[in-house]
């Protein structure tokens, strides 16, 4: 079983039972980043840059020349492990790992925001995760980038009073 097959029934386990099976043409999530698109392609091709945006969940690094190894859950005894290959296109970047059928499981696409207002980022997966995973995670993932990106940290709640475990 490949890394992504096991990383979609991992998924699969946890929210599965809430969708119909079936297609797996996922509709992608669109955000507008306020920086030039230029810096925006750079930021997304960057493993450091991607580790920042996946936090606890996971690491990005590099692998070899052109690809990256995604480290999902790594401070589990069993980490999910994905390696893929990374293909930059004149405006989109597209990761797909060894014997993926061509079409790649993440596929980020570019494209200049109307008015310039920087640049509309557009997020899709493919592949075994299920729709509502896949939408929740790419809003994570723009939102935490956005954040990363216009204010140089990402929004938590970590160190608030309210975020604390009470007492018992």
């Amino acid at each position: 079983m490949s890394v992504v097959d096991r990383a979609g029934h991992i998924v699969n386990d946890l929210v599965g039972s809430v969708l119909p099976a079936g297609a797996r043409r996922h509709r992608p999530q669109t955000m507008t980043i306020a920086r030039p698109r230029s810096e925006v392609e750079r930021f997304w091709r960057d493993p450091e840059s991607l580790s920042r945006v996946l936090g606890e969940f996971g690491e990005v690094r590099p692998n070899h020349p052109g690809g990256v190894e995604w480290v999902l859950d790594p401070d589990s005894e069993d980490p999910v492990v994905w390696r893929s290959d990374l293909v930059v296109e004149s405006a989109s970047i597209r990761f797909f790992g060894p014997g993926d059928d061509g079409s790649a499981p993440v596929t980020i696409s570019f494209a200049d925001a109307p008015g310039d207002l920087g640049t509309e980022v557009k997020i899709e997966f493919t592949g075994p995760v299920p729709e509502i995973m896949s939408r929740a995670m790419a809003f994570k993932a723009l939102y935490r980038a956005r954040a990363l990106m216009q204010t140089g940290e990402i929004p938590t709640i970590r160190h608030n009073p309210s975020a604390r475990e009470s007492a018992r």
